[in-house]
């Protein structure tokens, strides 16, 4: 049976009951429990899962996406594996905040990113508040706020963060919606709108040992990357290779174009953004102890490289031999992969009908792996003693006598 994984998503709603956007929050099964004790660790799974998992449009649409997030992740620059569009951070009001963590935050509004300064229900906090002039969102929550002081709440957040939207939180009745448009709310969340819903789609995990050196990587340099180093495992795992992909779509990056190979979708991303969605991936539950998919697929890799040498095409080439193996590697049809990715034509059509020259690629590694002499002299003829190291190398991926190598033996696309 093929793994999921799952998100919750409750509706945030203006006065005519349209939705404004949807309150992203972290399942871990589906019975909509968390299993997480520690926020942040939350935080991340559902960041995760935005963009490696489904993509910010399948969730959100042209809405948009609140996700909860201690300050301290802000601080620590992980918003930024985020595109800012679309996208609202809610930090709760009553979170401290030291001088470094508030400049964080200033830097994050100038970048484009939005705040919502949740769980306000006391005055004098949201009058002392260092955040509010940053803030976008200010979520009042009906059960902390007496009647008296939500008047004043709504004046305060207003005067000190002028166009800020207000949010009436837990509006869990008809009684509480009349209550709170007469007090000039602009948006609307609670039971009565709607219980959170919950999201569930086939998962696509991370190799776990390539995850593991991702973690080693970062932790050796910290935030003087080793983007090369950091390249190179993303490179050889067909795990890897797909969700790196899966994350530079044009939907959560904003960027329109398919790629033909992964260091044009590393480019595409830039080293910034590699290395917090890097540490996404480090940081993930979801992965997978699948040793003979993946290595099937970085020996494929190395070989697709060895076959295309010299040429314009050992970047797509080497694309096409890692994600041959995502079928196997997730119980899926390489059809329904490909339309999560966005690569292009040339890709798509090698992978599906093995057409054009990295069609016949891959089909020679295939033949490789069966070592049928047949079928190779006549997509290779007259190269049988060339590729006789190669097809040895192919079958013992097959039947798994070649230990999993180490990531940093990757071929680089």
């Amino acid at each position: 049976m093929t793994a999921e994984v799952f998100l919750g998503r409750q509706p945030i709603v203006d006065v005519d009951r349209q939705v404004f956007g949807y309150e992203l929050l972290y399942r871990s099964g589906p019975d909509r429990s968390t299993m997480f004790d520690n926020p942040d660790a939350a935080t991340r799974g559902v960041m995760e899962r935005i963009l490696l998992q489904w993509g910010m449009e399948r969730v959100v649409g042209d809405r948009f996406g609140l996700i909860n997030a201690n300050a301290s992740l802000v601080s620590h620059g992980l918003h930024r594996a985020m595109p800012p569009e679309g996208m609202i951070i809610e930090v709760c009001e009553t979170e401290p905040f030291d001088d470094a963590t508030v400049t964080a935050l200033q830097q994050a509004r100038f970048d484009g990113y939005h705040f919502a300064l949740d769980n306000v229900g006391r005055l004098g906090d949201l009058e002392r508040s260092c955040l509010l002039p940053l803030a976008s969102i200010v979520k009042i929550e009906l059960t902390t706020a007496h009647d008296a002081e939500i008047e004043r709440l709504i004046a305060v957040a207003r005067e000190r963060s002028p166009g800020v939207l207000v949010v009436a939180e837990k509006v869990e009745s008809v009684a509480d919606f009349k209550r709170c448009v007469e007090h000039g709310f602009d948006l609307f969340q609670g039971y009565f709108i709607a219980k959170p819903e919950l999201l569930r789609r086939p998962a696509r995990p991370t190799g776990a040992r390539s995850a593991a050196a991702l973690h080693e990587t970062l932790l050796d340099t910290g935030d003087s990357i080793d983007l090369e180093r950091l390249q190179t495992i993303m490179a050889g795992d067909p795990s890897l290779a797909f969700r790196l992909l899966a994350a530079v779509n044009a939907n959560a990056f904003g960027l329109d174009c398919n790629v033909s190979s992964l260091d044009q979708a590393m480019g595409l991303l830039g080293a910034d953004k590699l290395r917090w969605l890097a540490e996404l991936i480090a940081s993930s539950t979801d992965t997978i102890d699948d040793d003979t998919h993946l290595h099937r697929g970085a020996v494929r890799a190395r070989m697709a490289a060895e076959l295309l040498a010299g040429t314009d095409h050992v970047g797509a080439g080497v694309t096409v031999a890692l994600l041959s193996t995502t079928d196997s590697l997730y119980g899926a049809s390489i059809g329904e992969l490909l339309g999560e990715l966005p690569v292009t034509d040339d890709i798509v059509s090698a992978l599906l009908h093995g057409h054009g020259r990295l069609g016949i690629t891959l089909d020679i590694i295939r033949a490789c792996e069966r070592n049928d002499a047949a079928t190779l002299e006549d997509l290779a003829p007259g190269r049988h003693d060339d590729l006789a190291a190669m097809r040895s190398l192919a079958v013992a991926a097959v039947i798994g006598a070649a230990p999993v190598g180490e990531p940093d033996a990757a071929v680089r696309p």
